[in-house]
């Protein structure tokens, strides 16, 4: 596996990551739409069958896992870089997240100003300063607010295990051939997951996180390969006992596709480069679209318009995702290349 994902020390561009990236934004959509975010078209035929995007979720925690380290390694960080590496994800996600967060408030106080009262089951936590402040940087849970957008507390949970890996990294790297100090550290990660937590949330998700570590590793020839298969063998079953059997059996499909599978396609591509755009703003795209074109079609509808209603908001939020991406996101990966750091010859 290690020389078939890249050679050793050198970053390229992982086209399997682009697949589950897209699909897994794509699964989110499919659920948040079928479930809640539209009223008129929930639920339909293939609501009970959409239940399974919320697994979209540990995809993307695998895959941080993974490509987050990877990017920090062969670019020669260490921990005296761990201001510009935070810097840097926080320049990355910030702009964007921001940005949807205030679509948010259009929506919310355009639907008040319109016909006088908010949009039919649109969530709002208020706008007291420690709410607004805490759905800025992903710490909303952490001090027990409401969310703007819901699946922000996936952003809390990828931000502090940036936090995280800013230091636990240079630690990982320096013990690696310590497996007792390495085992120790990535198994104090997973066995977090039994701890009683409320709050800080990425530790009951961590075990995610760590079958990505463990790939890195891996395929940086960081770590052997028996090693790998028994820390990898022993994680699953951790996760399986902390979080069940579906969200650990996603996990472990991530794991074994970023493993073993190579498969690229334009569209997969396409969706993998939006998959922030489009995880982000789906809700925004279609609370909006629902608003108005609800106006045309009624909120009665039989099972037949549900679905066509359903790939027309998808598709909206894919079109709107990738204009966001253009105007929004591209800018905020160029502001986060200003803060990399140097690599040390």
């Amino acid at each position: 596996m290690a020389s078939s994902l890249s050679e050793r020390g050198n970053k390229r561009h992982i086209e399997i990551l682009d697949f589950l990236r897209g699909i897994a934004a794509l699964s989110v959509v499919l659920l948040h739409y079928s479930h809640s975010a539209i009223p008129s078209i929930r639920p339909n035929a293939l609501t009970e069958y959409f239940e399974w995007g919320r697994l979209g979720v540990q995809v993307f925690f695998v895959i941080s896992g993974f490509v987050i380290p990877y990017s920090m390694y062969v670019s020669g960080y260490s921990l005296r870089n761990a201001g510009h590496f935070i810097m840097k994800r926080l320049a990355r996600l910030g702009p964007p997240s921001w940005i949807a967060v205030g679509l948010m408030f259009v929506i919310y106080y355009g639907a008040i100003a319109m016909k006088g009262s908010p949009i039919e089951g649109m969530a709002w936590p208020g706008t007291d300063p420690v709410t607004v402040l805490s759905n800025l940087f992903y710490s909303f849970v952490l001090l027990d607010k409401g969310a703007y957008i819901d699946i922000y507390w996936t952003l809390e949970v990828e931000f502090q295990y940036y936090l995280l890996i800013a230091f636990l990294l240079p630690l990982i790297l320096k013990f690696r051939n310590n497996l007792y100090v390495l085992s120790a550290l990535l198994l104090s990660l997973v066995l977090a997951a039994y701890i009683e937590n409320e709050r800080v949330i990425f530790f009951e998700n961590a075990g995610f996180f760590v079958l990505g570590i463990l790939l890195f590793l891996y395929n940086q020839q960081l770590i052997r390969r028996d090693y790998f298969v028994y820390s990898s063998i022993v994680t699953m079953l951790l996760l399986y006992g902390s979080n069940g059997l579906p969200y650990a059996f996603a996990g472990v499909i991530a794991f074994l596709i970023i493993a073993y599978v190579r498969f690229s396609n334009s569209f997969t591509t396409f969706l993998g480069r939006i998959s922030y755009s489009l995880y982000i703003t789906h809700m925004f795209a279609g609370i909006s679209s629902e608003f108005i074109l609800k106006r045309f079609t009624g909120t009665e509808m039989g099972e037949p318009m549900k679905l066509v209603m359903l790939v027309v908001y998808t598709g909206i939020a894919i079109g709107f995702a990738a204009i966001f991406y253009q105007l929004v996101e591209k800018p905020s990966i160029t502001l986060a290349q200003k803060f990399s750091w140097k690599r040390k010859k």
